[in-house]
């Protein structure tokens, strides 16, 4: 049997062929006995089924429901009657979002360019690099450092006896304590 005569057969039993299909199948149906099978087990699955399926009763009216749809609708219009009004708001919004992280990356190469030119540019006097700020707490004492590469010496002196003839004085010698 073909596919188009089963689904003939389909619509015969769900009584969606018009008159005259529906006669000449009667007569076929009357000649052909796989096709009185084929029908008989189509109205008996049509039977079944519709005994057997589980009706299901909504608690809210019919109206309940389509009342909540057309509220829906109506909102829906009016966001897009929004939108529409502030057109160039949404422009700004499709900006936002590409123009947000590229200026994060901006910011981030630029710091990035800006830090390694300053650290690595051969021009930079390193000459000023040994100084140490030195604040004199005291009265009568002066101090004076020098640093090389692996010393740093602390020059300390006593001037209250300026007036003596000889001032009296420490050095202090270390290893890098900086």
């Amino acid at each position: 049997m073909n596919r188009d005569l089963a689904l003939k057969y389909q619509a015969f039993v769900d009584g969606e062929l018009s008159d005259r299909e529906a006669r000449q199948l009667e007569l076929t149906l009357q000649q052909d006995p796989e096709a009185q099978a084929v029908v008989a087990e189509l109205r008996a699955t049509k039977v079944l089924l519709r005994e057997n399926e589980p009706e299901m009763a909504v608690p809210e009216s019919r109206e309940f429901y389509w009342g909540k749809i057309q509220r829906e609708i109506q909102r829906l219009e009016a966001e897009s009657a929004t939108d529409a009004v502030s057109g160039w708001l949404a422009v700004v919004r499709g900006w936002r979002r590409f123009l947000a992280p590229a200026a994060g990356i901006a910011v981030i190469l630029f710091l990035a360019i800006a830090a390694l030119r300053f650290y690595n540019n051969p021009l930079i006097d390193d000459s000023n690099q040994h100084l140490a700020e030195i604040e004199d707490l005291a009265e009568f004492t002066s101090a004076s450092t020098f640093r090389s590469d692996n010393m740093f010496v602390v020059w300390v002196h006593d001037t209250s006896s300026l007036a003596e003839a000889e001032p009296q004085s420490e050095l202090i010698e270390t290893d890098d304590i900086f």
